[in-house]
């Protein structure tokens, strides 16, 4: 792979060998890949896709085929936790990967999928916190936004309990590492669909 620059954007272009084992099952490819950064990088994901139409568009892509590798939210908590193009490779594209050739080869996903769009971000914050109910989700989102949660207050997911005794572990690690303005876009999205 090597770096061009298009119109002051730095990409990294060429073909990726991926090779794994997954469920005792080897897996070997080949992919010419893009990775476009962002001048903001490391604070900006960079976007990735397959130039050779191996993979089809219907695979979770968005316009312009670039990976829908998972949420921004779960993009950024991976990401965040060594933002650099090793670990974007490793935990994003590489996942992104291997999940086409599962599904091209049995016809269905390695681990699951979201849906898409605002059902699919309820579901990531609904495995993120630990909720079931998308009501609750949104209502804990809204609650973060608006300046967090008393620890004495009620637990915004209902049941009951304190929220010192109930989300609270799970909520401040969540919101120590995802900035306030993910849970901001995140929130619009959901409210407007």
């Amino acid at each position: 792979m090597s770096w061009r620059w298009y119109n002051d954007i730095p990409v990294l272009k060429g073909i990726y060998q991926f090779k794994t084992i997954y469920r005792d099952v080897p897996f070997s490819d080949c992919f010419n890949l893009e990775l476009y950064f962002s001048p903001d990088y490391p604070n900006e994901i960079p976007m990735v896709r397959e130039v050779d139409n191996k993979i089809p568009h219907t695979f979770h892509q968005f316009a312009g085929g670039f990976f829908c590798l998972c949420t921004p939210s779960e993009q950024w908590l991976v990401f965040s936790k060594r933002p650099t193009l090793e670990n974007f490779i490793l935990n994003l594209v590489n996942p992104y990967l291997l999940s086409w050739m599962w599904y091209d080869q049995f016809n269905e996903m390695p681990w699951g999928e979201r849906q898409h769009g605002p059902k699919g971000i309820i579901e990531s914050y609904q495995d993120l916190l630990k909720v079931e109910s998308p009501r609750h989700t949104i209502h804990f989102l809204g609650k973060l936004i608006m300046g967090g949660i008393g620890k004495n207050d009620d637990c915004p997911c209902g049941s009951g309990l304190t929220f010192r005794k109930c989300h609270k572990s799970k909520v401040d690690r969540l919101s120590n590492r995802l900035p306030n303005e993910h849970l901001l876009h995140d929130l619009m999205i959901i409210l407007k669909g």
